[in-house]
């Protein structure tokens, strides 16, 4: 994959540059559609905007394009989590791992936008994809295996397989059986952790010594993912609330909040394993000069 947007915009930036245009074009699209009176996913059952409604707090509104406005979104950070790793990671693993961030933007955008069947299945496909992908990525630095050689990619293609199927056959899913595995609750809890053992794991290799690569996207995940399961288990009837504790119609949403953190968790988390081998290029922006190629 050789995706390179320096040469138009500077090393540094592509990813910002392309992710503004992107919002700016969704921003003027969505509100000529909406000023149009085209609204698309207006026939949602009463059910499911019931039940969204408090499993998630927004206010669900046919009157808009789109049906829940901040959850919508906020997935914009998975496109600038995505972007940014596309345009600045040097490895073509770590390119691909951009693109499906870029998918996870999609996938749950797609959810929130219609609620639709298939978009929830494809939102839990987003999630469990960019969390495989970085156990694949975790388990090629960790081998290591060559970065563009036929093995890792291997890898990779088998961590989106199980990504895929499992979110396909988990309850409720499009496939016409399931598996109680694959359920959100066991399944994304399962792959959270196997990316904790690796972390704690090389942390032991290294003798409990910790050298700034690896010491701040540690601590950037810690901080990121720690608040984003707070915002997400208090976005409705989670595990730390019973009842909606966000204004519906307000711009402070919990599920929203976990869109943008988890963006940036998992962004620190590729740092994180990037910076165990330090085989490719940094992808956070003050590290890289304008002046540098790739």
């Amino acid at each position: 994959m050789d995706f390179d947007l320096s040469t138009l915009f500077g090393p540094r930036w592509a990813w910002l540059t392309v992710w503004v245009i992107c919002f700016i074009v969704s921003c003027l699209l969505v509100a000529l559609l909406g000023v149009a009176g085209v609204h698309p996913w207006s026939d949602v059952t009463a059910d499911r905007v019931n039940g969204y409604h408090h499993e998630q707090c927004e206010t669900v509104s046919k009157s808009g394009f789109f049906l829940q406005f901040y959850n919508f979104w906020s997935n914009y950070a998975y496109l600038a989590a995505g972007l940014l790793i596309l345009c600045l990671s040097d490895s073509p693993i770590g390119k691909a791992i951009g693109v499906v961030f870029i998918f996870l933007a999609f996938t749950s955008g797609w959810f929130h936008g219609t609620l639709t069947e298939t978009g929830q299945t494809f939102d839990i496909v987003g999630v469990y994809c960019a969390l495989t992908v970085l156990i694949a990525y975790a388990f090629i630095e960790l081998i290591p295996l060559e970065q563009d050689g036929p093995w890792a990619w291997i890898v990779f293609a088998i961590a989106v397989v199980v990504g895929l199927v499992a979110g396909i056959f988990k309850p409720d899913g499009l496939a016409p059986i399931s598996f109680k595995i694959f359920d959100s609750s066991i399944f994304t809890p399962l792959l959270v952790g196997v990316l904790g053992i690796y972390m704690f794991l090389v942390i032991w290799r290294r003798n409990f010594r910790f050298q700034n690569p690896v010491l701040w996207p540690i601590m950037g995940f810690l901080i990121a993912g720690g608040l984003a399961l707070i915002f997400k288990f208090t976005d409705g009837n989670g595990l730390l609330t019973s009842q909606c504790i966000y204004t519906p119609g307000g711009p402070i949403q919990g599920h929203s909040l976990w869109h943008l953190l988890s963006a940036v968790m998992f962004v620190c988390f590729f740092e994180y394993i990037r910076s165990v081998n330090g085989r490719s290029r940094s992808v956070w922006p003050w590290r890289i000069s304008d002046d540098s190629s790739s």
